[in-house]
């Protein structure tokens, strides 16, 4: 009968093909520890310099094999072992790193002998804490020099090449293998053993890029507490590699301290429900340097299994490097690392050749995030990216919700493909947001120019008593425009392209100014419009001050009656009424002081967000919550929890219900009710608040929406008769957006109603 002879050279093909380098045969080692549930592998070298004399151990503390296993698992290559089945770990569960069943031939590639003793674990259950001891084990001796000189693998069962030996009575009672290796294959140089120990430093992920962020770090919440950094169960106790003898780490420090970071973010993508969300923060260090840092939270549904699920966290120094055994991003498969990602020399970021030619000036990376939720970047900050020893960074993945995701042969890294691109590419967004907030933050503003003083100076002495200084510079220059622009025209009929070039080079200072003076008006309109709109409720403010003050000033009384009382226990439940009352007033204050700050504060209209009106509304509820509970009225919130405006400021929403909120109190009747609703319906962000009690002529309603056109005929006793303004400010914020706000017909049981729509795009 024909069939197939291998020849014994297929190990060797094989293993120089699987396994290039001997750092990654250690690392297959001891990956099947992990697999086999071991707590613990400890890879030791001895007198790895001398070829012919040398030793490498690797010894694990796992579920060991008995003889049938040893055969079907370590003396089958190729085998299904891992294929079949859940593909998880007996014991502890865990996910299989491995599925081609070619680990083995590591030992080849390290050593031409390898002594195999292995003790079988007895039977467990899944899920048990630890395992039981030995109940069997087998030794076995592997020449791989004496295999390779025969000629067809047919022959290694005579040869003597391979023997196994099995006993029912193992040595020790602790479950575990141990692989000897010797002699080895390639005596060990310095360089090549500081090349091991530099790649050895980073075999498991550093505890600072996974790990709980120690209090006080970042100054804002990110995506994780801990990243999970294995597809494990929780009653996996843990598992840890040391290495010793020559191959020992000794006393090598390794940076893992977060705090030294300028910078941290993280990622996350699930690909079951399509949702990337990315977070950065300042650390306190920059926060020192930059006060004005901020950070910035992302989320976007990229849709169902576009990419691999993968979470990671990166963390960034502005004015120094991190070390080079640490510094690059890197990927990790089940927790171990996948060479050569993030390695000294490998760019797979591009980080360093961006680096090298920041001329470009582009942050090409932004692109992939929606323009109205990331803050336009300085024209200079392509000058402030930097290259991977600026980084240090971790991406985490699973075997199981890694789809594309192939290792080539050399176990040098994936297979390039859309999967990988996908987590390169969105690495490289959260980077660049790095980059472009850290140049931000750290932007001095620009002084006024000598000139442009001048010119306002000059303005203001040319300016009559019904013009401001600015208006008259807006409009002499849009004349200046104006005049250019027929001049250009007129060259152009006349077939003089020189004269009209002239002109056209001469317009160029009129529109930069008009340029200049819009930016320095659109930065401040939104500020002075959420002034103006909490000047309007200044009556507001000045009864909740009063209220609070004399509740004080009653609390204060009780605490001196309290001291004067002879029954302890009463002079105890008085202090503890007290208490309590003090409690409620600081949390009073607390609410106002919150509303206060997210009303006025420069983070307020800093960046534009698709904010949750339902807690914004929330908020100003709570700053007209005396007036609320003095008339019985009922508010009912009824936005949803998930719905979100349009990119907007936070202070701009506030001022729309402020302004909208104030009016339904004071025409609300007592014991009446307010309602607020929220949807999005024909591309419009829809808000609707209705109350009960007076209700407004729909057909004179638009008058009150102009200046100084109060719609309070009789003063409120708390909230005072108005300004006329609020509405006014209210309608300002609404078009801003192109958005619509007017009086509507009310739903029923309502007297009054307003409406407002914003484009949602």
């Amino acid at each position: 009968m024909t069939g197939f002879s291998v020849d014994t050279k297929l190990f060797q093909e094989l293993g120089e093909l699987l396994v290039s380098k001997e750092s990654i045969a250690l690392v297959e080692l001891i990956k099947n520890a992990y697999d086999a549930d071991a707590t613990v592998v400890t890879v030791t070298g001895v007198n790895i310099g001398d070829a012919e004399h040398g030793q490498i151990i690797v010894a694990d503390d796992g579920v060991g094999m008995d003889g049938g296993e040893f055969r079907r698992g370590f003396l089958t290559i190729a085998g299904r072992t891992k294929n079949s089945g859940d593909r998880r770990s007996p014991v502890f569960g865990r996910r299989y790193t491995g599925e081609k069943g070619v680990g083995r031939l590591a030992s080849h590639k390290l050593g031409v002998v390898v002594e195999v003793q292995s003790r079988k674990a007895g039977p467990t259950q899944r899920g048990a804490a630890a395992l039981p001891s030995a109940v069997s084990e087998v030794n076995a001796h592997i020449d791989w020099a004496a295999i390779e000189a025969l000629e067809t693998l047919d022959q290694i069962p005579t040869s003597g090449a391979v023997t196994v030996v099995e006993s029912s009575k193992p040595t020790k009672p602790e479950s575990g293998t141990t692989l000897t290796i010797a002699p080895l294959r390639t005596a060990w140089s310095g360089r090549m053993r500081t090349s091991f120990l530099q790649e050895a430093a980073t075999l498991a992920p550093l505890p600072v890029t996974w790990k709980k962020l120690p209090d006080g770090v970042v100054a804002e919440k990110l995506l994780f507490d801990a990243l999970p950094i294995r597809d494990q169960q929780s009653s996996d106790p843990g598992f840890e590699v040391i290495f010793g003898g020559d191959l020992s780490l000794g006393d090598q420090l390794l940076p893992d301290d977060a705090a030294a970071a300028n910078w941290i973010a993280e990622i996350s993508f699930d690909r079951d429900s399509g949702k990337l969300a990315i977070a950065l923060a300042p650390t306190a260090r920059e926060l020192r340097d930059a006060p004005n840092a901020e950070g910035f939270r992302f989320e976007k549904l990229l849709g169902k299994n576009a990419g691999p699920s993968f979470s990671a966290r990166i963390l960034q120094l502005s004015n120094n490097s991190w070390t080079e055994e640490i510094s690059g991003v890197r990927l990790f498969m089940e927790g171990f690392r996948v060479s050569p990602y993030g390695e000294p020399r490998n760019d797979w970021l591009g980080l360093d050749n961006d680096y090298l030619s920041r001329a470009k000036r582009a942050l090409t990376g932004l692109a992939r995030l929606d323009a109205d939720r990331v803050p336009e970047g300085l024209d200079s900050e392509g000058l402030t990216t930097q290259g991977n020893k600026n980084y240090l960074g971790a991406v985490f993945l699973h075997r199981s919700s890694s789809p594309g995701l192939e290792m080539v042969v050399s176990r040098e890294g994936f297979l390039p493909g859309a999967a990988l691109d996908f987590i390169a590419d969105w690495t490289r967004v959260a980077i660049d947001l790095i980059v472009r907030f850290k140049s931000l933050a750290r932007n001095k503003p620009k002084e006024v120019r000598t000139q442009e003083r001048l010119a306002q100076r000059t303005a203001a002495n040319r300016s009559d008593v019904n013009e401001t200084p600015t208006a008259l510079r807006v409009r002499e220059n849009a004349m200046e425009v104006e005049r250019k622009f027929v001049n250009i025209a007129q060259a152009v009929e006349r077939n003089d392209f020189q004269a009209a070039a002239r002109e056209a080079k001469e317009l160029q200072p009129s529109l930069s100014e008009i340029r200049d003076m819009a930016d320095q008006f659109g930065s401040e309109a939104v500020q002075w419009r959420v002034l103006a709109s909490l000047g309007t409720e200044l009556a507001a403010f000045v009864h909740e001050i009063n209220a609070v003050g004399l509740q004080i000033s009653v609390l204060a009384r009780d605490l001196e009656d309290a001291l004067t009382m002879d029954d302890l226990a009463r002079t105890r439940a008085s202090i503890r009424k007290a208490r309590q009352r003090a409690l409620d007033l600081a949390d009073r204050i607390r609410r106002n002081a919150t509303y206060l700050v997210d009303a006025t504060s420069f983070e307020g209209r800093r960046r534009r967000a698709r904010i949750l009106p339902r807690e914004s509304f929330e908020a100003v509820r709570q700053f007209f919550g005396s007036r609320i509970e003095q008339k019985g009225i009922t508010v009912v919130n009824d936005i949803p929890a998930d719905f979100r405006t349009p990119p907007m400021f936070p202070s701009e929403v506030s001022g729309i219900f402020t302004n909208l909120l104030s009016n339904a109190v004071k025409f609300t009747d007592v014991g009446g009710r307010i309602e607020v609703t929220a949807r999005e319906r024909g591309g419009f962000c829809e808000v609707q608040m209705s109350n009960t009690g007076v209700a407004v002529d729909l057909s004179r309603a638009r008058r009150f929406f102009e200046a100084f056109q109060s719609t309070t005929e009789r003063p409120d006793a708390v909230l005072g008769q108005g300004m006329g303004m609020g509405l006014t400010i209210t309608r300002a914020f609404v078009q801003e957006y192109g958005g619509e706000i007017d009086f509507v017909a009310p739903p029923p049981g309502f007297a009054t109603s307003v409406c407002l729509r914003i484009p949602v795009r």
